[in-house]
C-alpha cells in the first residue's frame, strides 16, 4: 500500500489518498521513467516500440493514479510538475531495485569479500586444499576460505549450519535437500611403519590379521568396509586404537607397529611427505568409494557457490588428467 499526500483543489488542505501496489500496472512506472527522461510523448513512444497513443493512455493512467498533471504540454514538448520532480529520484532507485530483483545474481571473485566455508576432514584438508588453495587466491584475493571438521552424521545438518560445500565420503544416500557431485574415486591401502616386523615385500592377509590396527572413527560409525569383506572371509582384525583424525593416526603408526587401512589418496601424500611410513596393498579386494561434493539445495543458485563448487570440481578433474 502506497499513502499519498495531494492537496485538493480548492487548496483548502490536504487530502491521503491510498493507493495499493496491486492496483498499479508496473510496466506504467517504466513509462513513467522514459516520459521523465525523454519530456516528449512521441520520443518515448519510439524508445518503448509502442505507439503514441499507447504512451498518451499510459500517462492518463499514471495521472489518476498519482492524482497530479506531471507532465504540462509546453511548445518544446513535456514539462515535468512539482509532483514529478519530487518523485523523479526515488522513481529511478525503485526501477534500478526491481531490475536487480529480477536479473541472475553476479558475482565477481576478483572483488569479493565474501566467506567461504568448507567442511571436510583432515585428510580432506591435507588432500583437497593444496588443489584449491592456490586458484582460489589468485581469483578471489579478498575471499576467506574457512575450513572446519566434518563426519557423515552432520550431513542430515546442512540445512541448519552456514557450510557451504563438504567434501567427504557418504555411506548412504543423502537427504532429499542435499545434493552431492561425485567428485573422484579411490580405494582402500594399509600404512605401515618402515622396517615393521611382520611384514617383508609385501603385505600378506595373516600379517594383517596378525597385526592390530588403529581406526579413524568420524562420527557413529563402528563397522567399516574393510571389516565387512573380512567378515566376508570368515576373518576379523583386531583394532586396538580409536583416533577421530587421519593425522594423527599415521603418527601413531610410525611410532609403533599397528597398521592402518586408509585411503590412497590420504596414503600417497602420507608417504611423500613421511619417509619413515610405507604404503602397503591390501592382501584382500575391497570396494571403490567416491569423494563427494556436498551442499544444500538453498545454495544451488547462488552465483558465489557455483564458483566455488566450480573451483573444487576443476581441482579435481585436472589432478585426474
Amino acid at each position: 500500500m502506497i499513502l499519498c499526500y495531494n492537496y485538493n483543489k480548492l487548496g483548502r488542505g490536504v487530502v491521503l489518498s491510498e493507493i495499493r501496489l496491486s492496483d498499479i500496472d508496473l510496466n506504467l512506472l517504466y513509462v513513467f521513467q522514459v516520459l521523465i527522461e525523454e519530456l516528449n510523448v512521441t520520443k518515448a513512444a519510439t524508445r518503448l516500440s509502442v505507439s503514441q497513443p499507447a504512451v498518451s493512455r499510459s500517462l492518463s493512467r499514471l495521472r489518476d493514479v498519482f492524482d497530479d498533471p506531471l507532465f504540462i504540454r509546453t511548445s518544446h514538448g513535456l514539462s515535468a510538475t512539482a509532483k514529478t520532480q519530487n518523485l523523479a529520484p526515488l522513481l529511478a532507485d525503485t526501477l534500478k531495485g526491481l531490475e536487480s530483483l529480477i536479473q541472475p545474481s553476479e558475482f565477481t571473485p576478483q572483488t569479493s569479500k565474501r566467506r567461504f566455508i568448507l567442511s571436510t576432514t583432515d585428510f580432506g584438508t591435507l588432500t583437497v586444499l593444496p588443489k584449491i588453495l592456490d586458484q582460489f587466491r589468485q581469483e578471489a584475493p579478498g575471499a576467506i576460505l574457512d575450513v572446519k571438521s566434518w563426519n557423515e552424521d552432520m550431513v542430515t545438518e546442512l540445512d541448519q549450519t552456514s557450510i557451504d560445500v563438504a567434501v567427504a565420503v557418504l555411506s548412504k544416500e543423502p537427504p532429499a535437500a542435499i545434493r552431492a557431485m561425485r567428485l573422484k574415486s579411490d580405494s582402500m591401502v594399509c600404512l605401515a611403519r618402515k622396517n615393521h616386523p611382520d611384514i617383508q615385500d609385501a603385505l600378506t592377509l595373516d600379517s594383517y590379521l596378525k597385526a592390530n590396527h588403529v581406526q579413524v572413527v568420524l562420527g557413529r560409525r563402528e563397522y567399516f568396509a574393510v571389516d565387512r569383506e573380512l567378515d566376508k572371509m570368515g576373518h576379523k582384525r583386531q583394532v586396538s586404537v580409536h583416533l577421530p583424525n587421519f593425522v594423527p593416526a599415521a603418527r601413531v603408526v610410525m611410532d609403533s607397529d599397528l597398521l592402518l587401512t586408509v585411503p590412497r589418496l590420504f596414503a600417497e601424500d602420507m608417504v611423500e611427505t613421511v619417509s619413515e611410513i610405507v604404503l602397503h596393498e591390501l592382501p584382500f579386494i575391497t570396494r571403490e568409494f567416491d569423494y563427494s561434493m556436498i551442499w544444500h539445495e538453498r545454495f544451488q543458485h547462488d552465483a558465489a557457490h557455483v564458483w566455488f563448487r566450480g573451483l573444487l570440481r576443476k581441482a579435481f578433474v585436472d589432478a585426474s588428467a
